[in-house]
């Protein structure tokens, strides 16, 4: 604080440390401007108002400019999964997105919802970098659309530097009745995510995409048909059985069934002939065959 500064410059000081909105920091802020010395010693200091305050008006005006932009925008799930990357302001999330999603670092998303592709192996999983989180997020525009996104999602990436970030995400993910669980589950009232909680400096990026396939509760089945390999892998859900991946891919596998041969983990051994209630693991090869 300068030197000569009066009780009203302290009280509004403190009010921008307390403020839990930018709007009430940009208030705090004008007020500081108006009551801040103005002798040629705290010139410094109200051209660092000056400038802040700019800053933060400008940010706000972009939030309500993106908030009507993107108030309708349907974001239509793809992919054989969905993951949501979640942090507070500058917390490193949309960096590490771009990284995953091989794309363009254009900056920390901190007002808009964008999607990419994230590659991996033979699949590609959905990656939605949400708006940063603030103390007011719960009532801002855009919060009912970023709760739907994450509740519609299977895994939930959680980039945070320390536990007072990890708890106050937590904080806000309660409020609107979405859990922190080994598994996905919903009902009416609340919705139970599997989290992924890492730093924004993360590097090893291929263990993180096997981390977000291993907790999707999917595995990948590829189908075999005359020798040849299908190279799209049917996504069904943990514990299937031979019969889903029949009716997945067609009524006639369910009706004219005879056996299936199996390759990978689940198999006993190549080429391991089973029936319907065979449950299937990730990278299982199967090959169907029919009466």
């Amino acid at each position: 604080m300068p030197i000569n500064a009066g009780i009203e410059f302290a009280k509004a000081n403190e009010e921008y440390f307390k403020a839990s909105t930018p709007e009430e920091r940009l208030k705090a802020l004008k007020l500081m401007l108006s009551t801040a010395p103005k002798h040629k010693g705290a010139e410094k200091l109200r051209n660092q108002l000056k400038q802040r305050y700019a800053v933060l008006k400008k940010e706000i005006e972009k939030e309500k400019k993106a908030s009507k932009k993107k108030k309708h925008l349907a974001i239509k799930k793809e992919g054989a999964a969905t993951i949501v990357f979640i942090g507070v302001l500058d917390s490193g999330k949309s960096n590490l997105f771009a990284k995953l999603t091989n794309s363009k670092y254009e900056g920390e998303n901190n007002y808009e919802i964008k999607m990419r592709m994230i590659p991996f192996e033979n699949i590609w999983i959905q990656g939605i970098d949400l708006p940063a989180f603030h103390a007011n997020f719960s009532n801002s525009s855009m919060a009912g659309q970023v709760f739907g996104l994450i509740r519609n999602s299977d895994v939930v990436i959680l980039v945070v530097d320390d536990e007072e970030q990890l708890l106050f995400i937590q904080s806000i993910l309660e409020k609107a009745n979405i859990k922190i669980g080994i598994k996905k589950t919903q009902d009416f009232v609340s919705t139970t995510l599997p989290v992924i909680i890492t730093a924004s400096d993360l590097t090893d990026n291929l263990s993180l995409k096997e981390e977000v396939w291993a907790k999707t509760g999917k595995i990948r089945i590829q189908t075999k048909t005359a020798g040849k390999i299908a190279e799209k892998p049917v996504v069904l859900k943990a514990g299937a059985t031979v019969k889903e991946l029949a009716g997945t891919i067609h009524k006639d596998f369910l009706r004219k069934f005879k056996h299936a041969k199996i390759w990978g983990r689940s198999a006993k051994f190549p080429g391991q002939a089973v029936g319907f209630e065979h449950k299937l693991l990730d990278k299982d090869i199967v090959e169907i065959f029919t009466k």
